[in-house]
């Protein structure tokens, strides 16, 4: 998996630039050294690098006061697009901005970038400069979500947390609650206290019912993103207790690992989807759970 990261070698920083020049400024015949500008010192730089150390993506956040921030000179390399890497920069970007409690997030995309901006919760709010002539920018403006890992559509993700609370009350009693939702994954959180057992670890009834609300919350999330709607239910699933959960509960969908056409709702009246949930405390895998969701009109 990619993993964002700052530069810190001059060897970093020179492939760092580089790729941003390539990307954002040489295709319109811009010298080096236009990548850079007076802010340079006083932003947040991330980028990441595959394991042969070539920098695939890169972005940076500056503030514009101590309400907004401000994502510019976002890039990823041509061979490496579709594979979220511009995702997980914009996601590592927006956790600082909201740690350092910035209402907002601003930006200026490219007219190709926007639909891409949207799925993460900007909204279009003018048209803005023109740059070398032909390249139209859009200012893009985001508020604060809810929780900070409400990365993806996160009027989506505040619907399923109310959804939980209002039809599910047991699910507030535990405490579960969405913890983030990104192009690459979903994940929740439990309150601890909430589910210990005599042994001061989490109830094994209360994992399951943890790991059953983040494939459910997976499955309703995709079918959000595939414009469809329907009832969700459980129809079979099996689960692995590895180790006692004492510290840290939380449940997490690889959403590439999903299975299922959901489109079969439209055409046959319902469809499965099936949702692997890996259970952790903390950073330690704690149990697997499979689940089989049914949907129906």
């Amino acid at each position: 998996m990619f993993q964002v990261s700052t530069p810190q070698s001059s060897e970093d920083w020179q492939a760092y630039y580089q790729l941003r020049w390539q990307v954002l400024r040489a295709p319109w015949g811009e010298p080096r050294g236009s990548e850079q500008d007076d802010m340079e010192q006083d932003s947040e730089h991330r980028f990441i690098k595959n394991k042969e150390g070539e920098v695939l993506g890169v972005a940076r956040l500056h503030f514009n006061s101590h309400e907004q921030a401000q994502v510019r000179y976002m890039a990823v390399a041509e061979g490496n697009r579709n594979q979220h890497i511009g995702s997980r920069l914009l996601h590592e970007l927006e956790k600082i901005a909201w740690t350092q409690n910035a209402d907002e997030l601003v930006l200026f995309a490219r007219e190709r970038a926007l639909e891409f901006y949207k799925r993460h919760g900007y909204e279009l709010k003018e048209k803005a400069h023109l740059a070398y002539g032909d390249v139209q920018h859009f200012k893009m403006v985001k508020q604060k979500p809810c929780e900070p890992g409400w990365f993806r559509h996160p009027n989506w993700t505040q619907v399923l947390q109310n959804t939980w609370r209002e039809s599910i009350p047991i699910s507030d009693a535990m405490g579960i609650k969405v913890e983030s939702y990104t192009d690459w994954q979903f994940t929740t959180s439990a309150d601890l206290d909430a589910n210990l057992n005599l042994h001061n670890t989490m109830f094994a009834g209360s994992i399951y019912s943890l790991a059953t609300l983040t494939g459910w919350g997976a499955t309703y999330l995709a079918l959000k993103e595939a414009g469809l709607e329907g009832n969700i239910v459980l129809a079979d699933a099996n689960i692995k207790y590895l180790k006692p959960l004492n510290t840290d509960p939380r449940g997490c969908v690889d959403l590439q690992a999903c299975k299922g056409k959901l489109s079969d709702l439209e055409t046959e009246g319902k469809a499965s989807y099936v949702v692997p949930v890996t259970i952790y405390d903390g950073d330690n895998i704690v149990a697997e759970f499979e689940g089989q969701f049914v949907v129906k009109k």
